[in-house]
């Protein structure tokens, strides 16, 4: 199977029959939502408690007629394990539904970052409400999508009040406001405090400009969490290559690989808790800092504009 629509539908074929709950989410989901012509990857969110049922569906594909040929890629993240999983890890695997056929990579999360609660809908696709929370990256090309995503929820679901949380432009947001009742405005403004300057700014481009400072502290934010994994990645891979006799990647089965790398993340290490050391309260701080740092304005005017902390890392 080459095309992605196809491996997807294979993908959650397996998980339903293995009684897994799931979301498909991300840039699968953006195509799904129409936002997207095509991606590479497919990115999956897979209750903790299910983890182990995916691990043996996994293997179960390598004793197919026709074999699936399943394995980490190089950079995996965290073993798919609830031990670091749980904790915002990312596992990163590849896979063949054929010997040559086209290798798919999957990205699994059991905590995906900004989300507190997800359900899937009736296809398996996580909500555009948890996509464009997953999509709040330190990346400028992800935030069209927030913004798409945020747009298509007035649109199409004719939910303004929700769609007002994501939306990036200044004109919709005024547009949306103008939609709002007075209590829907107060609950808007508690969940994202700049909303407070579309009244206040009359001027689109000054308000264009709030709408940018405060993407740029959710970037920040974002590249220190992120930071804090890619480190601890860094130097447990380093430590791991200087046993002897070192080889990765390998061409065992499955359940081989995946015993190989959690004896060598528990004997190099890797924390199952990336964030351990520092509170959700410093790490805002940090990126609260760096932003106003890059905008060259006073910290307290972006603190003004601020999500709550229960945002931006819940």
């Amino acid at each position: 199977m080459h095309d992605p629509i196809d491996f997807v539908d294979t993908f959650k074929t397996l998980l339903e029959q293995a009684n897994i709950r799931f979301a498909l989410t991300s840039g699968m989901a953006c195509v799904h939502y129409g936002l997207q012509q095509t991606t590479k990857d497919t990115d999956w969110i897979v209750a903790p408690e299910c983890l182990g049922r995916l691990l043996d569906a996994l293997a179960q594909q390598e004793q197919r007629t026709v074999p699936w040929q399943v394995r980490y890629r190089t950079v995996f993240g965290a073993p798919l394990a609830i031990e670091w999983m749980r904790h915002g890890w990312t596992c990163h695997l590849a896979l063949r539904t054929e010997a040559l056929g086209f290798e798919q990579h999957l990205d699994f999360f059991a905590q995906p970052p900004r989300v507190r609660h997800w359900q899937p809908d009736a296809r398996g696709f996580a909500d555009r409400d948890v996509v464009a929370r997953m999509k709040r990256t330190d990346r400028d090309k992800d935030w069209p999508f927030v913004d798409g995503l945020g747009w298509q929820m007035a649109e199409q679901l004719g939910e303004p009040a929700r769609a007002i949380l994501h939306v990036q432009e200044a004109e919709r947001l005024r547009h949306l406001w103008q939609m709002l009742s007075g209590d829907q405005r107060a609950t808007a403004v508690v969940a994202r405090p700049m909303l407070a300057m579309v009244e206040k700014e009359t001027d689109l481009a000054r308000l264009e400009g709030w709408v940018r400072l405060e993407r740029l502290l959710w970037q920040s934010v974002n590249r220190l969490r992120h930071e804090r994994y890619q480190r601890a990645w860094k130097d447990f891979y380093r430590r791991w290559r200087q046993e002897p006799d070192w080889v990765w990647p390998t061409a065992e089965p499955f359940l081989v690989q995946h015993r190989r790398v959690v004896a060598a993340a528990e004997r190099h290490q890797l924390p199952t808790d990336a964030m351990a050391g520092i509170t959700a309260a410093e790490l805002f701080e940090h990126g609260l800092a760096r932003a106003a740092a890059i905008a060259f304005v006073p910290s307290d005017t972006i603190r003004a504009i601020a999500p709550p902390l229960g945002e931006l890392l819940p």
